[in-house]
This record gives C-alpha cells, sequence and structure tokens, in this order.
C-alpha cells in the first residue's frame, strides 16, 4: 500500500472516531457511515513524479533553517511555521528564498495562512524559477534588494504568481506574469483568499504551460513563451505585501 493510501486510510478512522473533526484544506470525500456523513480529505495531488524536496518548518523559534533566506520584512520560525508580519511593520514587502535550483518539469505544493492584513490585501506571492540575467546566484547579490522593494525584482529573469484578495477576499484575483519587464502573461478572477484560513495551493510548470490551483481548483493554466523563451530553471521563492501570514508543508515534485 502506497504512503498515500495508506494517509487516506488513516484519515478516515480518524473521522469515523472523531466524526466533527472537519479538515481545513484538500479536496474532500463524502463518506455515509451508520447514518452520520463523514468528511474525509484525500491528498490535493496523487503521488506523481519524484519527491526532491521537503519542508514542514518543525524547528524552534528563531531564524530560518540555511537553506532559506530574507530580503525585506524579517522572517523567521514561528510556533512551526515559517512566518512574516508584514502587515504593521514599517516596509510592510517581504520575500523569502529557498536556496535550491530547480529545473526541468516541477510541481509545488505548500499551504498558507493568512493572519492579517489591515487593508485586506491578503497578497500571496511567488516567484518561480528567478535567476539573475548576469548568472550570479541571487544570494550573492541579495544586497541590491534588500528592502524587498517590488521593482528589484521585475529586472531579474523569472514568473511572478499573485494570488490576492485586493480589497475582496470573495473573488480574489489571480495574475501571471513574466520577468524582466514585469510582463502580464494572465489574469483572473473568482476564487476566494480569505484571513484566518489555510488554503493548498499548487503551482506546476509542464513544458512550457503553467498551472496554479487553490484547493484543488485549476484557477490558472496558461502557456509561456509570449515575451521570452520559458525560463527552464531557477530558485522559488515566496513574497508577500501588506499581509501578515505563514507558509508550511512545502513539497516540491520533479514531474520529467
Amino acid at each position: 500500500m502506497s504512503y498515500t493510501n495508506i494517509s487516506y486510510v488513516i484519515t478516515l478512522l480518524f473521522f469515523l472516531v472523531f466524526p466533527g473533526n472537519e479538515p481545513e484544506t484538500g479536496i474532500k470525500d463524502l463518506f455515509h457511515w451508520r447514518g452520520q456523513t463523514v468528511v474525509v480529505q484525500q491528498p490535493l495531488f496523487p503521488d506523481q513524479g519524484t519527491v526532491v524536496f521537503r519542508e514542514t518548518f518543525d524547528y524552534p523559534d528563531g531564524p530560518l533553517p540555511d537553506d532559506w533566506w530574507y530580503e525585506g520584512n524579517t522572517a523567521r520560525i514561528k510556533d512551526g511555521h515559517l512566518f512574516v508580519d508584514a502587515d504593521t511593520s514599517d516596509q510592510r514587502m517581504s520575500t523569502i528564498w529557498l536556496d535550491r535550483e530547480l529545473s526541468g518539469n516541477i510541481r509545488i505544493e505548500f499551504d498558507v495562512h493568512v493572519v492579517s492584513s489591515s487593508d485586506t490585501a491578503n497578497n500571496i506571492n511567488c516567484f518561480f524559477m528567478y535567476s539573475d540575467p548576469e548568472g550570479k546566484p541571487l544570494r550573492e547579490t541579495k544586497d541590491a534588494r534588500v528592502k524587498g522593494d517590488y521593482n528589484s525584482y521585475h529586472v531579474l529573469n523569472g514568473y511572478i504568481f499573485t494570488y490576492l484578495a485586493n480589497g475582496n477576499p470573495t473573488n480574489a484575483r489571480i495574475r501571471f506574469r513574466d520577468n524582466p519587464g514585469f510582463n502580464l502573461l494572465a489574469e483572473g478572477f473568482g476564487s476566494e483568499c480569505k484571513a484566518g484560513k489555510t488554503y493548498r495551493i499548487g503551482i506546476e510548470k509542464r513544458n512550457n504551460r503553467y498551472l496554479y490551483w487553490v484547493d484543488g481548483m485549476k484557477i490558472l493554466d496558461k502557456a509561456a513563451g509570449e515575451f521570452y523563451p520559458t525560463h527552464s530553471k531557477g530558485l522559488f521563492g515566496f513574497r508577500t505585501w501588506h499581509t501578515s501570514l505563514w507558509w508550511d508543508n512545502v513539497v516540491i515534485r520533479q514531474m520529467d
């Protein structure tokens, strides 16, 4: 029995024993057992590809582990999460990089939870396949982006996924941009992005196509290459603005 199937059975048994506990995220199935409807969470994605990185941030409160660094507002470990408070602090923006080059067809999954946003930005951004046009490692050039100013990332190579409430948490906006140049590839509305709720996000590169899911619902599927050849390798980073939030349970799969 695969790990996924074992987890699924354990989850089912848990909700049979404790039927009042409903999971927050993922794809949910309904089972009818002894007159009760039991909600069971399946894995958001099937066990495809090879897991090449996994991070649960299960460390004592304090600095980030060595393979992560931040630019802008301080990022730290808090309560077993990667946490940033960019809601009320001075700079109110932050980028957190994973110091690991990714290439080929990749799927990234993670949990994210907006704690607060005074102007209801609920800003959940990601940088994907990011690199320096001159070939320098991004960690070596971090001092040029020490404040985390958004414009400083528009001159680098890579894609930006912007998912946010933008003042309306029941009609969230998704944008997909290609850099350098901050070129808009796609935009859409219709999902939600609420504070106080944990979402499972999925991002995938399939050759020149890029896909984005929220709790199992695909909200973006767009081919790149309109402005530049497809960015085929680079770093992944979390990004936020005017938002206090945390990330957790990061899984990266090689899909080639």
